[in-house]
């Protein structure tokens, strides 16, 4: 069976992440697995789009990798 997750967004901010070619439910859920790690909740906001992303700037290459440096401990 689905689970239902809350995404804490309005039904047209969902749609223009879709239409963006995101995906709003796994980013919520990697927001959450972050969380539980130990990582910021602002941080993780920040960072969840980033994973699936695949041409990342100097900087949200540098945010990746120091969140995930941070959840290896």
């Amino acid at each position: 069976m689905a689970k239902i997750v809350a995404l804490g967004i309005s039904d047209e901010e969902y749609l223009q992440l879709i239409a963006q070619g995101r995906d709003p439910v796994q980013e919520k859920i990697c927001e959450r697995n972050l969380i539980q790690a130990g990582i910021l909740p602002e941080e993780a906001r920040k960072v969840a789009p980033l994973f699936k992303k695949s041409n990342l700037s100097v900087n949200e290459e540098a945010l990746v990798r120091s969140v995930w440096l941070q959840v290896l401990g």
